[in-house]
């Protein structure tokens, strides 16, 4: 079901909105406090209406950095410092409670867009402009608490404003930085899962095909049965080899409604199949089952699959042997497995993915891995993995 949800309105509004807004704001923070100026009117002694006229002045020069506090707040900030300090040491009621407002709008832009070493720069400026204000007032007016520390309050709780909404600010980004490194994570893990599954898939069979091929090639003429039992494997190893690839395809395009559909994923009870293919390419494996064996947790069981498929692709593509020896051994919190080979003894080619994916594998599991040259000549490779949730 979808929403026709709408942001709140000072969301919808762009940044030349607000801008016309605080132009607007300006204009008439000039008209109001340069009205009295214009027109000359004022009551009492004349030097309070020099004072009250200098304070207007500097009131009234407060609407230059309010219009241009958004988009230069440290120049707004800088033009606005002096022109309240002018009219906190000059002015009286209610000029500066009034004239406070324009200065706390800019406080709170520069402390909201600002870096925090700024800000509180900021803050000590007004705190010493406000602490001079006062023993500049307290000679000449009876009431300095309201001129000058009643102003200096409302410019304090502006700054403190545009402190917390940096703070908010800072915390959304960081929370949207860590959501986007945990995506980023997810999305290369599954890549990685899926690269694992492919080359294992892949490698394997296109070993056994080739393997087949390049002997029924050979054999075609002199021995046409031994070609068409090539031809054979040939097609039930691609057959497999596709019936997987639509399996992983299927897991990638899977809802809630097709899952029963799925084909079951490999594990140690298809090793009878993977061995039978590996004998097929010409290399016939010993198999030996140590403890006794037991249904396994499904993620390890997929690894310890895996593992010795991409092990005995290994064997196939570089050994150069007819046979090599898988050791299977249930121990009582993992399975422990062994493919070695009386071959070379040197590691596969460079460039090579095989061992990555299978140390991979068994580091996801919690596991160990080992793969190098035999002390006795030839290659192995060697995999536990804790199985403490199968039992």
């Amino acid at each position: 079901m979808t929403t026709d949800a709408r942001p709140p309105l000072f969301a919808r509004l762009r940044p030349g909105y607000w801008i016309a807004f605080d132009v607007a704001a300006a204009v008439v923070v000039a008209a109001v406090w340069s009205a009295p100026l214009v027109t000359g009117r004022g009551d009492g002694p004349p030097d309070v209406r020099f004072h009250a006229g200098v304070g207007l002045l500097g009131a009234t020069a407060l609407a230059v950095p309010l219009a241009v506090r958004r988009w230069r707040p440290l120049w707004a900030f800088a033009l606005a410092l002096p022109a309240f300090g002018l009219s906190l040491a000059t002015s009286v009621v209610p000029v500066v409670p009034l004239a406070s407002v324009p200065m706390a709008a800019v406080a709170y832009s520069l402390a909201a867009q600002r870096p925090r070493r700024v800000a509180y720069a900021a803050l000590g400026a007004v705190v010493v402009l406000v602490l001079l204000a006062t023993s500049v007032c307290s000679g000449h007016w009876a009431w300095p608490g309201v001129t000058v520390l009643l102003p200096g309050a409302v410019v304090v709780i502006g700054w403190s404003s545009g402190v917390m909404v940096a703070q908010r600010r800072a915390y959304a980004e960081a929370l949207r930085r860590d959501f986007d490194n945990r995506v980023h994570r997810a999305v290369t893990g599954e890549r990685l899962q899926i690269a694992r599954e492919l080359h294992d898939v892949v490698a394997h069979s296109m070993s056994v095909i080739t393997i087949q091929a390049d002997m029924g090639r050979l054999v075609l003429d002199r021995k046409p049965a031994v070609a068409g039992a090539a031809l054979g494997v040939i097609e039930t190893t691609g057959r497999e080899a596709l019936a997987e690839l639509r399996r992983m395809l299927g897991v990638l395009r899977e809802d809630d409604r097709d899952r029963g559909a799925l084909a079951p994923v490999p594990g140690l009870a298809g090793l009878d199949d993977l061995v039978t293919r590996t004998a097929a390419a010409g290399i016939a494996v010993e198999v030996g089952i140590r403890g006794t064996p037991r249904a396994l947790a499904a993620g390890v069981d997929l690894s310890a699959y895996r593992i010795v498929q991409e092990a005995l692709t290994n064997v196939v593509k570089h050994a150069g042997v007819p046979g090599c020896r898988l050791t299977i051994e249930y121990e009582d919190d993992a399975v422990l497995l062994v493919i070695s080979d009386r071959g070379r003894g040197g590691p596969p080619e460079p460039g090579g993915h095989g061992l990555v994916g299978m140390r991979e594998r068994a580091l996801l599991c919690g596991g160990e891995f080992d793969a190098g040259p035999a002390p006795g000549g030839g290659f192995a490779v060697t995999a536990r993995l804790p199985d403490r949730d199968g039992r």
